[in-house]
């Protein structure tokens, strides 16, 4: 008589004593039949150890008890196959992690945008392809909303005025008492738009930060592009096209050349219109008063910063001849006047004082 014993724990209810059917039995049988039950018993996707004295291997060429080893095989493969097959096709959603929650919730969200941020989206895209001869999506745009040229508050105004997210103009109309400041202080009649704010408005201000913008700019990389509201909202998207290449042309240097001054282009239209923003709202909610000479310095000093922040980024943080190019190619025509007589390597050595330096204004009769 041959018997065989399974037991999971104290009291499980996979315990089971068994009883070997036939005439033919040994103690290999009596294994053999203990563990083809327990792979029976469970499921095929929990883990089972199986522990045994027994010699036996998996196989059932030529030896006795062919049908039980094939049976016990089958079992096993089984299961191993179920756990395979789980693990390449079973979504992880047990998974709980921050960057799997946010990915899952942002492909199951259906983003619905308001009135105008869809017209704004529209002329953003068209105004983009003037300068860029890309044609750039909604996703593009948005994105260019975090493009690593931009700072962060200039990343924040874009995200935000696309998004209408501005208390001004008609946002006033509705609110019983401050009807009035619906209008530009400037400009009699008008509605205070960011449009009108950043692009139309007749205050000193906005004409000499662009006026500014305009001069720095290397003709070089081809002529300053038109100012619209949507060209502002979009310059984390610009991307300078490069020229018809002739075949004296060394190509790279040229697409480099490109890219830096893309990065230049992206930085004066944004930060240009960010200190527009800022001095407007200085001037409406703190009744400021800016005279044309502290603007100018001003605006100086907000580009000189960017200048110098990357030519730490070049030589302090990431030191790597690739940035040290990119800085190269996006200050050099700038600077051109100043890097003239100083070491080559003045976007790295910090001792080198360049940077962003003002011409004096055109005189008038009143002023000579």
């Amino acid at each position: 008589m041959c018997r065989g014993g399974i037991w999971a724990g104290d009291g499980h209810q996979l315990n089971k004593a068994i009883k070997i059917p036939g005439n033919k039995h040994s103690n290999q049988i009596g294994k053999l039949i203990a563990v083809l039950i327990a792979l029976q018993s469970v499921n095929p996707l929990s883990p089972l150890k199986i522990i045994t004295d027994s010699k036996y291997d998996i196989g059932w060429i030529r030896i006795d008890n062919t049908t039980l080893f094939k049976a016990t095989a089958y079992h096993l493969r089984r299961a191993d196959q179920l756990a395979l097959t789980r693990a390449r096709c079973h979504e992880p959603d047990h998974i709980n992690t921050y960057k799997l929650a946010y990915t899952e919730i942002m492909n199951k969200s259906n983003s619905t945008y308001k009135r105008v941020t869809i017209s704004l989206l529209d002329i953003t895209r068209f105004a983009v392809e003037l300068v860029s001869t890309n044609l750039e999506t909604d996703e593009t745009i948005w994105r260019g909303c975090r493009n690593k040229d931009l700072s962060k508050n200039t990343q924040m105004f874009i995200y935000k005025a696309l998004n209408n997210a501005y208390c001004i103009g008609e946002y006033w109309e509705n609110v019983p008492g401050y009807e009035h400041q619906a209008k530009c202080s400037q400009c009699p009649g008008e509605i205070e738009s960011l449009e009108h704010i950043i692009i139309q408005c007749k205050n000193p201000v906005r004409r000499t930060i662009w006026q500014l913008a305009k001069d720095t700019w290397p003709m070089k990389h081809g002529p300053w592009p038109e100012q619209h509201i949507s060209l502002v909202l979009g310059c984390g998207t610009i991307s300078l096209p490069n020229k018809t290449q002739s075949r004296n042309t060394n190509v790279k240097k040229d697409t480099l050349l490109k890219k830096g001054a893309s990065c230049l282009l992206r930085i004066l239209i944004s930060e240009s219109a960010y200190l527009i923003w800022t001095i407007r709202c200085e001037r409406v909610i703190h009744e400021s008063t800016h005279n044309e000479d502290a603007v100018r310095q001003r605006w100086a000093n907000t580009i000189d910063k960017r200048l110098q922040l990357d030519r730490v980024l070049a030589s302090k943080i990431r030191r790597d001849s690739k940035t040290e190019l990119k800085v190269r190619n996006m200050w050099s025509k700038v600077l051109h006047n100043q890097i003239q007589h100083s070491p080559n390597n003045w976007v790295t050595n910090l001792e080198v004082l360049v940077g962003i330096k003002l011409l004096r204004p055109s005189q008038t009769v009143e002023t000579r």
